[in-house]
């Protein structure tokens, strides 16, 4: 195998590709396709596999979500947005657990933040990154329009979680009153 080193300098800042990775393992594109997708059906050998996975992590190779969702006609991304709130540990712990069950499942939580958008152009900045999934935690910016232009774009699932049910999106409707009320410790006069 060819040294990362040996192959044609890259310009700085530029992340090497699937022709990089090629070269230094002396085989073709579509072997490391084959390899780095874990392809079932190539006839790859072990060794050459071994061989494609060590090229790549010398030169630091990782997959281009942009193409990868391409190819795929999906993003994986599932985009949370949230309005401007401190973030505390229950919102923490959350975010991190729904990142963690969404990856098990080859999605990507995509925290995102508010744009002082709302309604369509909202849903035209969201829909831009072509999510699978849009959940909106009490985020004014989601209405109908927003609904409307998400679906338009083909996003499948929008999720309302908040008090108020937003027309055209499936929703979690809370009650933040009981939620707070539960959520605080127990006062010392409380049974």
């Amino acid at each position: 195998m060819a040294s990362p080193s040996s192959s044609s300098p890259r310009p700085v800042g530029t992340p090497p590709t699937s022709s990089d990775v090629a070269r230094a393992a002396g085989v073709s594109r579509a072997t490391v396709s084959y390899v780095l997708n874990d392809t079932e059906g190539g006839r790859v050998s072990e060794a050459t596999r071994e061989r494609v996975r060590e090229a790549a992590r010398q030169l630091g190779y990782v997959p281009h979500a942009v193409a990868r969702a391409l190819r795929a006609g999906r993003s994986g991304i599932v985009l949370l947005t949230a309005p401007a709130v401190t973030v505390g540990p229950l919102f923490a712990r959350t975010f991190a657990e729904l990142q963690q069950e969404l990856s098990a499942l080859g999605h990507t939580a995509v925290l995102y933040g508010p744009t002082g958008v709302r309604g369509a152009d909202a849903g035209r900045h969201w829909a831009e990154l072509r999510p699978d999934a849009v959940l909106s935690l009490r985020d004014d910016s989601m209405d109908e329009d927003a609904v409307a232009v998400l679906h338009q774009a083909g996003v499948k699932v929008v999720l309302g979680f908040g008090p108020v049910p937003v027309a055209g999106a499936h929703a979690l409707v809370t009650d933040e009153e009981q939620v707070g009320f539960h959520g605080s410790p127990a006062s010392p006069d409380s049974p």
